[in-house]
Parts: structure tokens; C-alpha cells; sequence
């Protein structure tokens, strides 16, 4: 039978993770980024790889291998990015690595759109969650990506997820093991969005580790008026605000007036033109 096959955009160290993903200079997370997406946001910043063509296709073999190359590079993890419609096969790639001396945490990188049963499949497989949390309003979620229950499925799939792993650990050298760390990105014009997001994390457990994320860029959104303009500091000054009256202080936030620097070129060798994100 002929080697099932993953179509992957870039491979290689990446710095732009929160700090316990990416640890020194000469380290960093051990990035792979797949090609593809089950969720069509309009204004995706990756929308090269998550909607276009660029990537090429590589066998489960390989991607073992490449699993294992990173962690001989002394990244710190394995750091899966956009992995869900690809998952068999990393499943089967992960299970090779291991049996060949994978030993660093795995980071399954998601839109946090996922089905429960398909999130159990990697338990023990996957060390730390990173998913987003993008939608507490199923209205807005299918407007911007397209997809009618976010709020449930992804609330569901959370659940899971800290179920699996809990809160975040990061051990004595700043580094994470395992756990749990979910990403919320603040959108324009969307405040009660933020806060319903917010509140649900609160209600799983306020020891959940957030990274607030401000770098939104109106990419692709014209016909979306209400989004087409960056994010202001009052916006999120708000959203910070009331994540911290919640009692949600734990995790990360990005500083400000610096997004347009994270926006990768994947038509480059290094698609990434300012390595660090937080």
C-alpha cells in the first residue's frame, strides 16, 4: 500500500509562539505547518497555505523524520500548526517518531474546531493543546469562517482538551510540558464576542492559561466593513480588562502596534519576517 501523503508549507524553528513554546535564541519551537484548513476565516493571515496552493506533499515517513530532525535542532517542542484535516496521518507520523526517540512536548496547534472522538484519538500522543478560541457568537462565526456551531463544537473540544491535559505546567526553565494554553484573537467591532469567549474559559476553570491577541490585520475583509480597520487600544485595553475581573490571570498578551510584522510570506524560504510574537 502506498504511503499516505500530507501536503506541509513550511518546516523549520519558529520564535513566534508565546515564550514556554519557544525558549532561547537558539532554541525555538519546531514549527510545521500544514497546508489546508476546515475553517475558511476571511481574514486568515496564513490564507497562502490555509486556502491557497503553496506546500508540497510528503509521506508519512517523512514527516517522522522531520519530526525527529527538530528535536535534534534543540527546538523545545514539536510544534503542529493547522494539523486537523491532517490527522491520521500525524497520528501514524507522531507514533513512528516515539518509537524512534521522540521525546520533546508536542503542541497541537488548532482552530480549536474539532470533534471530541477525534481529540481523544491523540490523547498521550499530544502533550500541550493550543487552540483557539475564536467565537462565543455562532452568527459572527459563520459570517467570518463559515462554519454554523463554533461556539458548541469548540467549547466541547476545550473541555476535552483540559480534560486531557489541565492548566499549563511550565517547568523550572520557563518551559511548558504539558496543559493547556488557548489563544483569543480580539476582533474590531466585536467586543461582546471577546467577552462571551471569555466567560465560557471562566466557567471551565479560571486556572486556564490565556494568550490575548491583538495582532488582527483587516487582510482580505472588504466587503466585511465592520472589521476592515485595525483594532484599537481602548478595544483591547476592554477585553484585558474584563478578563482579568473574570479572575483569568493566567497566560500571555501581545503588545501593541506591531501586527503587521506577523504576517508570514510563505513564498519565502523563511516566511516570517519578526520571529517573536509576545
Amino acid at each position: 500500500m502506498p504511503n499516505k501523503i500530507i501536503k506541509v508549507a513550511y518546516c523549520g524553528k519558529h520564535f513566534g509562539e508565546e515564550p514556554p513554546l519557544v525558549g532561547n535564541k537558539d532554541q525555538g519551537a519546531g514549527a510545521i505547518f500544514f497546508c489546508g484548513c476546515n475553517m475558511h476565516c476571511v481574514f486568515c493571515q496564513n490564507k497562502q497555505i490555509s486556502q491557497g496552493f503553496i506546500g508540497q506533499m510528503i509521506s508519512v515517513d517523512d514527516l517522522a523524520k522531520k519530526i525527529l530532525e527538530l528535536q535534534n535542532e534543540n527546538c523545545v517542542c514539536i510544534d503542529l500548526v493547522t494539523p486537523t484535516i491532517w490527522q491520521e496521518q500525524i497520528i501514524e507520523a507522531l507514533k513512528l517518531a516515539k518509537q524512534n526517540g521522540l521525546q520533546i512536548p508536542v503542541v497541537w496547534n488548532s482552530n480549536g474546531y474539532e470533534k471530541v472522538e477525534d481529540l481523544r484519538r491523540l490523547k498521550d500522543l499530544v502533550d500541550i493543546y493550543l487552540p483557539d478560541f475564536k467565537y462565543s457568537d455562532n452568527e459572527v462565526a459563520f459570517k467570518y469562517s463559515g462554519v454554523k456551531d463554533y461556539f458548541e463544537t469548540t467549547q466541547k473540544a476545550l473541555k476535552e482538551m483540559f480534560d486531557q491535559v489541565g492548566n499549563l505546567k511550565i517547568a523550572e526553565n520557563g518551559l511548558a510540558v504539558k496543559g493547556l494554553l488557548v489563544r483569543h484573537l480580539v476582533l474590531p467591532n466585536n467586543l461582546a464576542n471577546s467577552f462571551g469567549v471569555l466567560q465560557k474559559l471562566a466557567e471551565i476553570d479560571k486556572g486556564i492559561h490565556v494568550s490575548l491577541m491583538n495582532q488582527y490585520l483587516p487582510l482580505f475583509v472588504e466587503n466585511f466593513l465592520e472589521i476592515n480597520r485595525k483594532l484599537n487600544h481602548d478595544e483591547f485595553a476592554q477585553v484585558l480588562d474584563y478578563q482579568l475581573e473574570l479572575g483569568l490571570k493566567n497566560g500571555f498578551c501581545q503588545e501593541f502596534d506591531s501586527s503587521e510584522d506577523f504576517v508570514p510570506d510563505f513564498e519565502k524560504d523563511q516566511p516570517f519576517i519578526c520571529p517573536h510574537m509576545f
